[in-house]
Formats: C-alpha cells, structure tokens, sequence
C-alpha cells in the first residue's frame, strides 16, 4: 500500500526541533524576511504573562512588526508552509523558504502572521499551531482570512519614538507585516534584560551593516515596561564603524561605554593596512560550480582585516594586561572570523584558519569574509542560514580538481594575514611580556620587606600546597601568566611568580564588587584592584595619574592589609573575610554619600 511521504501528525515534534542554536537565530531568521521586504523599522515586542505555578513572570508572546512592502495574498498564503519560497533568483538574503516557520516554531507552537498592502484596512492573516497539526485537528494552512490585528498590537501601528527633543512617528499603516509568535515555551533566556542583552548584541553582530548603511533600524520592546525599551546599534566584530554601539576614548583606553557616551567617539581598530590595499580590503576571486548549469565561474570575495589602534593597546596605554580590562573582555567575545552573506552575518569562528591557544593577542584583530549567494554552494550555506561549511581540507585531496574548496582558495591570505597582524600586536607591546614586566614595583618592594620575617601565612603553608601538587599548580600559575600576555613561561619564571610575597593586578571586577579582593589559594597571595568600583573610578584614578610613587603607596596599602589577613587566615579566616566584606560595604557607602554630600 502507498505510504504518505510525509506523516503530518508526527511532523511537528521534528520542525520544532530544527537545530537552531539559540533564540538570537531565531528571531534574526524573522528580521532576515523584514530586511529582505525593505523595511526601514522593525519592532520587537515581548510581552509576558504571570505563570500562575511560579508565580513569576515569564515571557508569553513575541511580535515583530516591520514596514516593509507586505505580502499580497498569494505570498501570505504559502509563507507558513515548508520549502514555499519566491526568492530562488539569489538576490537577497532569503532563498530557502524554510525560514519562517522553522524559526518561528523554534520558540513556540503556534504562529500568526498578519499582512497589509495598500493600507491597513487590507490586513489578513494566516496560522499554524502545531499542537492542532498533531492532533489532526489542523492539516492545512487555511486560506489569508480578512481581520485587523490583536487589539494589543494596535498601538504599534502608529508609534511613537522620542529623539533628542523631537518626537518621531512610525507609521506601520500604509504597507507592512506583523508575525506573532504565541504560547512562547522555548525562549531563553526567560529573563527579558537579560533576554535584550543578548539580542542587543547578537542582532547588532548580524545585521551591523544594514543598521549603519542601509538605514534600518531594529528596536525592542517590552510591552509592559517601556523603561526596558533598547534600539539596537551596529556590533562590529572589526571595530570599524564609526557608529559602533562600542567606541573608544584615547583618555579611557581600558574602558568602553555602551550606546551613545559622548566621551566615547573613536572606533577602536583601524584597517590592517599595505601598500596595495590601504583600506585593508583584499578582493580575491574564487572559482565555483554553478548548480544551475554545472559550468565553472568566477565571484569575487571580499576579505577585511582590520587591527586595534596603539592608543588602546601599547604599554603607555595599558600598563597591566589589556585582556583584563572592560574593552579586552568585551574584543575577547568577539575574537574570530565573520562569514558575511549578502550584508548579513551568518557565521562566526576560527573555521582553522589559525590556533588561538593560550595566544589572548589573537583578540587584538578582525576579519570579515564577505560573499554573495551565488556561493552559497560553494560556502556549504546551511538553508538556516546558520552556519557555512568551511574547515581545513588536505590540498592533496583536491590536486587533480579544477575547482578548489573555498578554504584552500582562501587560505594562505588569511592565515599569513593574521600572522602579519599577531606578530604587529607583539611589538606594539614592546614585544613579548615575561615576568619582570607583569612584577610591580610594589611586589618587589614586599619581596624586600618580608624577606626576613619568618611568620608562616595561609597561602604560604605545607597544608595549601599539599592539597595542590607542585606540577597542577605550576600549570594554574602558567596560564594566568599567559593571561596577562606572558609568552611561552618556563617553570622557573613561574616559580619566581609564585614565589612573591603578594601579586597586585588591577582588574576589572563590576560596579558592584568591592574595591579589591584576594584569593589565598594555589600557594600565593593575590590581589585584584577593581577598577570599576566607585571609589577607585572617582578617586584612585585621580591620585594615580600623580605618579607612579602614589599608585605603589596605595597598593603597599593595601597589600599590607591583605597580607595581615593572610598571616591569621590559618585561624580565623572566616571572621577575616566577614570583617573585609563588611569594611568594602562600609566604604562604598561612605564614597557614595561623599558623593551626595558634593552634589549638594
């Protein structure tokens, strides 16, 4: 007997578990359609509701409104179904036609999309729940039925947006789409400021260039709370945009502000830049297999390096480890390769182009590939347009074929490139850090002091080391030191790190932590300066910029304090923390009243 292809009832379960990686692809798959239908706004709206088992909030509903051309009835019709496409002319970003409802059914089981052409009193609108598809209760997407949107959403179809001292108005009624996600149940985080975070950066990450050169604009929303409103700004992992939602202040180089700091003017990378190509641009031509008609052509790809500027990264303007600061930590999570498909990001990563193994300076540059669709087979575009098949290959494999996988086209460019650009980074530390360099002159100034006092300390006692093997914490101690830019340490180099009385590094530990903490463990004492405590960003700074004989009394300060604590941890380490922890409470509350005290 004949068997169905395709088993409707037992398809849900399968396309709600499609591989998207998170709820960033997700929701970018629906902006991909909004950019892809010209639109120039796009609102994200999440809305939540009580969960009546938690008693806690949780995010119910997503909407996503645009102004782009809409969808006339035809178009509206098939969007929900599952390889229904009108793009295969590979001119945009869509193509595959499965973006829609598999992205959307990565959140939740049932979807509305609601579409206008010629005025919003043409609006119509079409559904999928998956759950009814499982039951048998839906077999079909129905045909574009003739209604206005949820009254909840209304209010968004003129909306209302305050711009310095000017309010402008979107007006979504002439032509537009709204897609409604309902029943959300796979949206995480469920938090929504942490959900935006994530969005905020993701989307500014993907969709970079259509916000600064195209005039796009994406905006979240919460419906509830407007105080949670976010626009999103351009997240350039090359550090090139003038308006990047990061920027720097050759006065702050370890710093950055997110948004719009007027302090915070200048991109923070520049184009790795040679005489044939001075804006760091290399065109290469790649051969491929056209699939259409198995012919060999030829498409031009575009790849961008670009490099991070002295005035953040040499020694005059990062003392200690640029990789601790707020900007180092931030260039970290955008360290590797982006993939650019037709101005919108798809993928990210090594793709072995280059090792990154305890090498932090590899953070300290980008590079951006950037093609057209009509690669998308050579690339390997997964039809989520998720991710790109491209990885290391054995050229032997291929001796005997004309066309060469784009790696190994691609290859010898972009690894002598970022060679060219980590040996750069080097020098311009003065090379190679070792062990005297990451030494203050505080610590040898303690190493002097107590060379002759015999009392034992916690971090210093046969009991600490014993519970750690000498090797394991030669190992630890290597890879901070490697953090802090020291290449390739020898075991003596870090016992003679292990060996000081106390380290100090000056760190960034968040607005919330104390002043400055200390870990006892792994056979040393450590002491972090936090530099992003109100004290320390109102005062320390001031008193340091003096000269380098206050910055080491400060720090004598408060490494004979830490190291006080040290010597009677062995027997009161409980009451020593609880006494720190209330004197670091006690000082922030001080500095803040200080504060109000001079605001008057």
């Amino acid at each position: 007997m004949a068997q169905e292809i395709v088993q409707i009832q037992t398809l849900g379960d399968a396309l709600r578990n499609t591989g998207y990686k998170n709820i960033e692809c997700a929701v970018s798959e629906i902006i991909d359609n909004s950019v892809q239908a010209s639109a120039k706004n796009v609102l994200v709206v999440i809305a939540e509701r009580l969960d009546a088992d938690t008693g806690r909030k949780r995010i119910d509903e997503i909407a996503f409104f645009d102004d782009g051309s809409g969808m006339d009835t035809s178009i509206l019709g098939g969007c929900l179904g599952i390889g229904v496409t009108t793009r295969m002319d590979r001119s945009g970003m869509g193509r595959f036609g499965v973006g829609l409802p598999q992205a959307s059914l990565y959140a939740c089981p049932s979807i509305e999309v609601y579409s206008w052409q010629n005025g919003y009193e043409n609006c119509h609108v079409v559904k999928l729940d998956i759950n009814k598809v499982k039951t048998g209760e839906q077999t079909v997407i129905d045909d574009p039925i003739k209604t206005p949107i949820p009254d909840k959403y209304k209010t968004y179809l003129s909306y209302k947006i305050l711009n310095g001292d000017s309010i402008d108005e979107l007006d979504f009624k002439p032509a537009g789409t709204l897609v409604l996600w309902k029943n959300c149940d796979r949206v995480v985080p469920k938090t929504v400021r942490v959900l935006f975070d994530r969005l905020c950066f993701a989307l500014g990450q993907k969709f970079r260039y259509f916000l600064n050169d195209d005039g796009c604009s994406i905006r979240l929303i919460h419906h509830e709370n407007p105080d949670l409103n976010r626009d999103i700004l351009p997240n350039d992992p090359l550090m090139l945009l003038p308006n990047n939602y990061i920027l720097g202040n050759p006065n702050k180089p370890g710093e950055l502000s997110r948004g719009c700091d007027p302090d915070f003017t200048e991109p923070i990378f520049k184009p790795f830049a040679d005489k044939d190509h001075p804006d760091g641009l290399v065109v290469v031509p790649i051969k491929y297999h056209d699939p259409e008609d198995d012919s060999i052509k030829e498409s031009n790809v575009e790849v961008r390096f670009s490099i991070v500027k002295d005035i953040f990264y040499d020694k005059t303007a990062i003392v200690g480890d640029p990789g601790s600061t707020a900007l180092g930590k931030h260039v970290k999570s955008l360290e590797g390769i982006s993939i650019v498909r037709a101005n919108r990001e798809i993928d990210f990563g090594r793709f072995d182009f280059y090792e990154s193994i305890n090498k932090p300076q590899h953070r300290w540059w980008g590079c951006e590939i950037r093609f057209m669709p009509e690669l998308d087979e050579a690339f390997g575009v997964a039809n989520n347009k998720q991710h790109v098949e491209l990885r290391r290959v054995d050229p032997a494999d291929y001796q005997d074929e004309e066309v060469k996988p784009v790696w190994q086209q691609l290859y010898s460019l972009i690894s002598t490139t970022i060679s060219k650009m980590y040996s750069t980074n080097q020098k311009t530390r003065e090379g190679s850090r070792n062990v005297e360099d990451v030494d203050s002159p505080t610590t040898k100034i303690i190493n002097s002091a107590e060379e002759a006092d015999s009392d034992g300390t916690k971090s210093e006692s046969e009991a600490t080391k014993e519970i750690t093997p000498e090797r394991e914490l030669i190992e630890k101690k290597k890879e901070e030191l490697e953090s802090q830019g020291v290449e390739n340490p020898t075991d003596d180099e870090v016992r003679s790190y292990m060996n000081n009385k106390v380290n100090i590094k000056h760190v960034n530990l968040g607005k919330q932590g104390p002043i400055f903490d200390y870990s006892f463990a792994l056979g040393s004492c450590d002491v972090q300066l936090n530099m992003d405590h109100i004290f320390y960003s109102s005062f320390l700074e001031q008193i340091f910029n003096e000269g380098t004989d206050v910055k080491t009394a400060f720090e004598l300060f408060i490494c004979s304090f830490t190291r006080a604590v040290d010597e009677t941890n062995i027997n009161q380490s409980d009451q020593n923390d609880l006494l720190v922890a209330r004197w670091n409470e006690k000082l922030r509350r001080y500095i803040e009243e200080q504060k109000n005290f001079a605001k008057g």
